[in-house]
């Protein structure tokens, strides 16, 4: 019997099309061969198309679900995804008080592939004075670090550095802004800010509308790495890889943006 196994309690909404959300997380930490335990946040009515609805839950009953993991499992990481809104971000930061020395992986999801907002915009000061100091690592695409920081284009190495320094100005520990929607046809660049240097992660970029779930796959995946001991590059260097391969095998399944291939890792 296997009592050494690392867990991760995901945060997160539910996605029922299955390709985002803790869908996503659960099938990435499976295939890491790590435990994921979860906190539900909104249960979402979606497909690869649209949101057709939003329901967030109590902030009771998920103050609760976060309490039933943390008595009953040793916790290796955090990962964070869909919040909400503030009255969600309170209890979740209230749950988590007491977690003094566990990594917390923060994914902002803000809008979805469809154009939904998944962060209520009169939540997003909260979300930036009170999540972005919480976290461990924060993760955000080009569109969302600069909805964060309020500058108006990061496109070249300045603009990524001048955006760094504005995270850490609102307390980040460390940040991966994450290229994907860069203009670069040819390759998907990542820059991660950690331990004061800026690391460069690169791959090939493929050619397809099969890209749900991204965000929250990357974040799963470097939370899983961490939980099983890796250091921040290293784990983000292996989840990168991990992204790249799941959007190179992706499913070409319902009719819009198809779900990443979580379970074909070629390693």
């Amino acid at each position: 019997m296997n009592k050494n196994i690392p867990i991760v309690l995901c945060i997160a909404g539910s996605d029922s099309g299955g390709g985002a959300g803790v869908q996503a997380d659960i099938k990435t930490l499976n295939t890491l061969k790590v435990f994921a335990t979860t906190a539900i946040t909104c249960i979402t009515a979606q497909n690869t198309r649209e949101v057709l609805s939003i329901k967030r839950q109590q902030p009771s009953v998920v103050a609760d679900q976060i309490e039933a993991v943390l008595k009953d499992f040793q916790i290796s990481a955090v990962k964070i995804g869909m919040l909400y809104d503030k009255v969600l971000m309170k209890a979740v930061l209230k749950s988590l008080e007491e977690l003094h020395d566990t990594p917390i992986i923060v994914d902002p999801v803000m809008i979805s592939k469809s154009g939904d907002d998944l962060l209520k915009p009169d939540s997003i000061s909260f979300f930036i004075k009170n999540i972005v100091p919480k976290s461990f690592l924060i993760t955000p695409n080009l569109h969302e670090a600069s909805r964060i920081t309020n500058m108006k284009k990061i496109k070249s190495r300045s603009h990524i550095e001048e955006c760094f320094n504005k995270f850490i100005d609102l307390g980040a520990t460390n940040v991966l802004i994450k290229g994907g929607h860069s203009e670069d046809i040819r390759k998907s660049t990542d820059y991660l800010s950690y331990n004061n240097k800026i690391f460069t992660i690169s791959s090939k970029r493929y050619h397809t509308l099969n890209t749900h779930g991204t965000g929250c796959t990357l974040s799963a995946a470097i939370s899983g790495n961490i939980a099983l001991g890796m250091n921040l590059l290293d784990a983000t260097r292996k989840a990168k890889n991990f992204i790249n391969l799941a959007i190179k095998n992706s499913f070409s399944i319902g009719m819009g943006n198809g779900p990443l291939n979580h379970f074909s890792q070629e390693q």
